[in-house]
């Protein structure tokens, strides 16, 4: 006899007006926080989750943050480490343009989130409740508002009537939450909102789910697992594969098995950095040198103009979206293109690798594990008398304050890294193996580790949320916003500040461009300069948040510990940490 099983179906519900069916459709799905930065066109949705709140009914939490970029960035944040897509509600075209570089990251860090932006009112002579009322409402509707964001969404809508909101918006949140996951943008005019409505039928959301995880066909498994155990200098190449927390035991199990070596950027943590098969976040050497690559969730595995693979290794791309489709030029060769999951691939692919070593090939794994580990060793003891080396450099040295930070961070601690030039110093000596214990935008817009701060406490309040930033990234990251939010709704999260007054991400490739510039002869870095540097900790205090400024490297250490325990005793903290000028 077939089973009978319980199919959800969509309910009626009361409501008073278009906003109340909005607020609804945030119920039905799941939605927690809604992140804010209001205007003349929002107050219908705040109207009516005042009236939600006062009768004692569901609605989600908002957190009101000062700036746009940072709203957008914790809702980023929020979704790396809950895979739930999270709402961001600002005011028409000034809010949506005002998240500025954020939604760039939201899009190559493959971010699900509903981006929703109040419509200036579209009608003036009183036909309708909602219409225009100020003059600004005039000055800021625009002939496509959506325009300015729609290369980095997924879809974009505009809600024309009250009827279709909880439509619109179950095909947003479903469309954001299927891989490869993305902001989606839902425009909603002010007379849709405030539109008398007394009933509406909201869709079942289970019903409406985003899509399943991609399977491997068993065909392209075979080829990929021929290659793999056979090769004799296998490379793992990652950089989003812990999107999906299950796969990072997975990557462990098969980089085992074949003794590969892996680079993991850090996205999200898809490799484990204490693990002796890891060799660092890029490796020229590696790349030159495999005779079969896999690409897990990897954007740009190499640069081709520095490093690229000898042309007989073979490469294989596991990735929900391995064409890349919204990069124009995306071209790198691969014997075998497989859109899956990679928390389904991985462990298909391992148990079809595992079925084709022989003796041999187990042999040699076992051989590169051992001179892979003896490496490690070896590679970890330079690296400890590195920091010690530099533990009494004055000003401080960059790899002193990593290993300080490594020594004082717990596993389970969450680090959201922006230190750009420093990044290579956070990969080596701050070690992660936890899943969601290390991720970075996934984009080039700076300004990111703040926000995403808050929405990584907010999505695991239990766990500490760590920042680490330059001091560029700090300025960007508009930490009067983001520290103030953090105060105001209870999110305490640490910021570290890798302080060397310089723009050095412009210097550095300079350099690189101009071997035998003028701007070095004459030590005249045109618009680099950082110096001399605001007094950071002082802005954190001005928002009520614990500030500290380390000039002395033997106060490195105490200084993160009083970050640390103010953060736990419920403080945001702010450890500004001047760095030698490069």
């Amino acid at each position: 006899m077939t089973q009978q099983r319980d199919v959800e179906q969509e309910q009626v519900v009361d409501v008073g007006q278009g906003s109340d069916v909005y607020l609804e459709s945030l119920n039905a799905n799941g939605v927690n926080y809604v992140f804010i930065n209001s205007g003349t066109d929002t107050f219908p949705i705040q109207e009516s989750i005042a009236k939600y709140q006062s009768q004692g009914r569901r609605v989600p939490e908002v957190i009101l943050c000062l700036d746009e970029e940072v709203a957008m960035s914790a809702a980023h944040g929020y979704y790396m480490v809950s895979g739930k897509p999270q709402v961001l509600l600002v005011h028409v075209d000034a809010g949506t343009m005002q998240v500025g570089g954020a939604i760039h990251n939201a899009q190559r860090g493959r971010a699900g989130m509903v981006f929703c932006a109040g419509r200036a009112p579209y009608t003036f002579d009183g036909e309708l409740p909602g219409g225009k009322s100020m003059n600004i409402h005039w000055l800021q509707e625009q002939i496509d508002q959506a325009a300015g964001v729609r290369p980095f969404t997924k879809w974009d809508y505009e809600i024309r009537r009250p009827e279709t909101i909880q439509q619109v918006m179950q095909r947003a949140f479903q469309l954001a939450g299927s891989e490869p996951a993305g902001p989606v943008y839902v425009s909603l005019p002010r007379e849709v909102l405030m539109a008398p409505v007394e009933t509406a039928r909201m869709p079942a959301a289970s019903r409406f789910a985003p899509l399943s995880p991609g399977y491997p066909s068993p065909e392209a498994l075979e080829q990929a697992a021929e290659i793999l155990a056979r090769a004799q200098k296998p490379l793992i190449v990652t950089s989003q594969a812990g999107r999906n927390p299950k796969t990072l035991g997975h990557m462990v199990e098969l980089a085992e098995l074949i003794g590969a070596q892996v680079i993991g950027d850090r996205v999200s943590l898809g490799f484990p950095t204490s693990h002796p098969s890891y060799v660092g976040r890029s490796g020229h050497q590696q790349i030159r040198e495999a005779d079969a690559l896999l690409l897990v969730d990897c954007d740009v595995p190499w640069i081709p103009s520095l490093a690229k693979p000898r042309p007989d290794a073979r490469v294989i791309t596991i990735d929900q979206d391995p064409l890349k489709a919204s990069m124009p030029m995306h071209l790198f060769p691969s014997d075998l293109l497989i859109q899956a999951s990679s928390s389904e691939a991985v462990p298909a692919l391992t148990f079809e690798v595992r079925k084709k070593m022989g003796t041999s090939e187990t042999t040699a794994a076992s051989e590169r594990r051992a001179a892979l580990g003896e490496a490690s060793r070896q590679r970890r003891q330079a690296l400890t008398s590195d920091a010690e080396a530099a533990s009494s450099s004055v000003p401080i040295l960059p790899q002193w304050l990593a290993h300080c930070i490594g020594e004082a961070l717990g596993d389970e601690d969450m680090v959201l890294d922006e230190t750009v030039t420093n990044a290579d110093y956070v990969s080596a000596y701050i070690q992660r193996s936890q899943p969601n214990t290390m991720f970075a935008s996934g984009g080039s817009s700076l300004g990111w580790a703040l926000g995403a701060a808050l929405g990584a406490k907010l999505a695991a309040p239990e766990r500490r949320s760590v920042a680490l930033v330059g001091d560029g990234a700090f300025v960007y990251g508009c930490p009067t916003s983001a520290l103030w939010a953090a105060d105001k709704h209870n999110i305490p999260f640490l910021t570290v500040i890798f302080n060397n007054q310089t723009h050095f991400a412009t210097k550095r490739a300079m350099l690189g461009a101009y071997p035998q510039s003028v701007s070095q002869d004459t030590n005249n870095f045109v618009g680099m300069e950082l110096f001399p540097s605001p007094e950071y900790a002082v802005l954190a205090e001005s928002c009520r948040a614990y500030g500290e400024k380390v000039e002395d490297p033997a106060q490195v250490a105490a200084a993160l510990r009083r970050g640390i325990e103010r953060v736990d005793a419920g403080q945001a903290a702010v450890i500004d940490v001047r760095l030698q000028r490069p």
